[in-house]
């Protein structure tokens, strides 16, 4: 065993570098470090997507096949803090992709309504800071499927309107109309929803 192998066998991993390094030589111990550290991150951002629990699963699990396939080109050589941020960006993008793939082979999202010309008002959604995550969640899965997901892409994943046209096959003006609706319908949902609680409060 040489030096370089035996000081990663030796050593209990601590850092990702150090893990990436292994992934790269298909070190099973380097893949478990990423897997357990990052599964709960890719899970949160596939179940905005996708609302069955045994799908999500199966799409995390190819999220990080997908991930340790295209290690190589992941530049890892950046000082510790800004590789956690980098790697973190490029796994969420990776889940977003494939979470829009198992979408889009389902045909959950592609029955595009008419848009009209009065959809270009964005209004400001602004949820209560006391909601629970989950009660949040609750009212995106309220909103038609192509809504829910170009809200995610561009409020929460970042992507631009471009990036959206591109991924999802559309005009990117149509990305803009139904992030607006999605906009009108969440604050709508919002308002009725805290309503009842404060009914029941």
């Amino acid at each position: 065993m040489g030096i370089i192998q035996s000081y990663f066998y030796n050593r209990k991993l601590s850092s990702l570098h150090d893990a990436l390094e292994l992934c790269l030589r298909d070190r099973e111990d380097g893949k478990a470090f990423v897997y357990k550290k990052y599964y709960g991150y890719l899970m949160a951002i596939i179940i905005r997507y996708v609302k069955q629990d045994v799908d999500a699963e199966e799409l995390v699990n190819e999220s990080f096949v997908r991930v340790f396939r295209k290690l190589d080109s992941f530049n890892k050589d950046i000082d510790d803090e800004n590789l956690e941020k980098s790697f973190r960006s490029w796994i969420g993008r990776i889940a977003a992709n494939i979470s829009i793939d198992f979408l889009r082979s389902k045909k959950q999202f592609y029955s595009l309504e008419d848009l009209g010309e009065g959809d270009t008002h964005t209004p400001a959604v602004q949820l209560d800071s006391h909601l629970e995550v989950n009660e949040i969640m609750r009212l995106l899965d309220l909103l038609p499927e192509i809504q829910k997901t170009i809200f995610n892409l561009y409020e929460i994943e970042g992507y631009s309107h471009d990036e959206i046209a591109e991924m999802l096959n559309i005009p990117d003006s149509t990305s803009r109309t139904y992030l607006t609706r999605a906009k009108h319908k969440l604050r709508k949902l919002y308002l009725d929803y805290t309503g009842i609680v404060q009914e029941i409060r």
